[in-house]
């Protein structure tokens, strides 16, 4: 079973903007604000962005619901070609900025140009909590942790609420905690990185107690502690966003960690009804028949769901030679187990780790191996 740690992408420490500034926004280019989904909002400014190209404003516009939303890529292109308009709009460069570090390729030079962007922001404007924490990030993917709590410090003394800054510490906390988790002798120090953790993201989900995101963070954090309280936080993020998948998949796994299986088959079920391509739902389901209720031909049933999603799911093949082996069916069991160690790296399942992949291969050729000394 694989650790929703893995799968979820809100640990990530990069954050883009925030709209909790002490500095007010320019008036929007275009209203979107009567439009609820994103790709709807941004038809409408693409379609805007082709009468008008070159309308700075526009473009960070655009720039700024794409990072928003998670789609770095957009964000980029728009917020460089408004930058490139105007070099000396500190918006724009701004925004540049933060595209530039929300990117998963970046490089060192990426990171040390916006880090030059921003200082020569905070030159203009020394109380700018965007830019203080934008620079606070550059030092954080240096892993040059002092300077970045300095800035995140100056920051909340000028904006004692201000999430972006609250979450950069707890995320702080929680690189340092893991960093040394498997340093012999360090337990109570990582202990105490995690309560610190813990305390910053309680302290924002108090702040904004309607931002489903910080749950999320708390669940993972109590989770990895042990905690069965990460449910009720799980839970409360489901609350505020009903739909989305990933906080789902997040409480569900939750539940069948803390022997709650019932309710978590609920949930996958819910999932399924959302989305029927979400194939982690099927798989999850699947490893609690099999694992937990024995009901093996469910579990089966299960697993071929997840793999007509997804051909190259390795640990439902692995899982699906378990069954068959159980159940006297070898031959079907070596056909599972050759599909499992046939599937590349780089075409495994989007859900699964590297580490993860390697892990189940190595499962799938051992088992293999082993049953064929018994034929």
């Amino acid at each position: 079973m694989k650790n929703f740690i893995i799968i979820i992408l809100l640990a990530n420490i990069v954050f883009g903007c925030s709209p909790d500034s002490d500095k007010m926004p320019e008036k929007a280019a275009v209203d979107v604000s009567n439009i609820d989904a994103y790709a709807d909002q941004m038809a409408l400014l693409n379609n805007e962005l082709q009468q008008r190209p070159n309308d700075i404003s526009l473009l960070l516009q655009s720039a700024n619901l794409a990072l928003e939303n998670y789609d770095y890529s957009k964000a980029l292109a728009d917020a460089a070609k408004a930058f490139r308009l105007d070099s000396n709009n500190v918006d724009a460069k701004l925004v540049y900025a933060l595209t530039i570090i929300n990117q998963s390729d970046r490089s060192v030079a990426d990171i040390r140009r916006a880090q030059g962007y921003f200082q020569s922001i905070i030159k203009i404007l020394p109380d700018y909590p965007k830019a203080m924490i934008g620079l606070a990030n550059t030092y954080v993917l240096q892993q040059d942790f002092e300077q970045a709590r300095d800035w995140i410090d100056k920051t909340l003394a000028i904006a004692p609420k201000f999430f972006d800054a609250h979450v950069l510490k707890g995320s702080i906390y929680k690189v340092l905690s893991a960093a040394l988790t498997e340093d012999e002798g360090s337990e109570a120090l990582s202990r105490a990185y995690m309560d610190s953790a813990i305390q910053t993201y309680a302290r924002v989900s108090q702040y904004y107690p309607d931002r489903p995101e910080t749950y999320v963070q708390l669940g993972i954090l109590y989770q990895q502690s042990g905690n069965k309280s990460c449910i009720d936080q799980f839970y409360s993020a489901v609350q505020l966003s009903p739909e989305n998948l990933d906080y789902m998949y997040a409480l569900a796994y939750a539940y069948s960690l803390f022997n709650q299986e019932r309710r978590a088959m609920v949930v996958y079920q819910e999932m399924q009804d959302l989305d029927s391509s979400y194939s982690e739902a099927y798989c999850q389901m699947g490893q609690i028949y099999q694992k937990k209720y024995n009901e093996l031909d469910s579990a089966l049933y299960m697993y071929r769901e997840v793999i007509s999603i997804d051909p190259n799911h390795v640990d439902a093949y692995v899982n699906m030679g378990v069954i068959y082996e159980a159940q006297k069916q070898n031959t079907n069991a070596l056909r599972s187990y050759a599909k499992a160690l046939a599937i590349l790296p780089e075409d495994r399942s989007p859900f699964m780790s590297l580490k993860d992949f390697a892990i189940n291969q190595g499962l799938a050729r051992a088992y293999a191996d082993e049953l064929k000394t018994k034929l």
